[in-house]
């Protein structure tokens, strides 16, 4: 019989360091019971729109059918990539306003999460929103890098076209040393760990 407790410490423990070190690099971070109080988080924060990758449908219908039922205008960012449509277009539709993504996996030693899409709108979205929701479940966050680079050999091997290690919210410092926050990616990287999965 496994030893639950120490399952039980060891998570938390995992949860523990990572929402330290994320806090330290910038980003925000809740833990929501389940998918209606994420929704609820993110209606707070979104202003009547959201876009979200397909992914986040897929893995989380409850989470999904929420959002609408919470006032918010849901566009999926697959479904910007009409026939026809250039990048720039695609670009343009997905830029500003609030992204959901769903996260493959949070790194507790350095507070980052995990992203890995197959198209380029759902890569486009993370990196265009001014604010990127990333929903992580609670269960996905491994110990170290090298875990984490166990994680992405597994996903490169199963054909994710776009795979990327988010830490903190986009920043640089390059114009006169003076740290700028979302000139090249989102403004705010929020970071909402779901305890039910479901």
């Amino acid at each position: 019989m496994a030893d639950r407790t120490g399952d039980k410490t060891e998570k938390s423990e995992l949860l523990g360091l990572f929402e330290r070190y994320a806090v330290a690099a910038g980003a925000q971070v809740t833990f929501a019971p389940d998918t209606g109080a994420a929704a609820a988080l993110i209606a707070g924060m979104a202003g009547g729109q959201v876009k979200c990758r397909v992914e986040v449908r897929e893995l989380y219908p409850k989470l999904y059918s929420a959002l609408p039922a919470a006032g918010l205008d849901v566009t999926v960012s697959e479904d910007t990539a009409v026939p026809g449509a250039g990048r720039s277009q695609v670009a343009a539709a997905l830029a500003g306003g609030v992204g959901i993504v769903a996260g493959k996996a949070g790194v507790a030693e350095t507070g980052s999460v995990l992203l890995a899409d197959d198209s380029l709108a759902a890569r486009l979205l993370g990196m265009l929103a001014d604010i990127c929701v990333v929903i992580l479940p609670a269960g996905s966050i491994v110990r170290d890098l090298d875990a984490a680079g166990e994680l992405i050999a597994e996903l490169d091997r199963q054909g994710h076209r776009y795979l990327s290690m988010v830490t903190g919210p986009s920043r640089t410092a390059d114009i006169e040393r003076v740290l700028t926050i979302g000139v090249q990616g989102p403004r705010v990287l929020q970071i909402v760990v779901l305890q039910d999965e479901g």
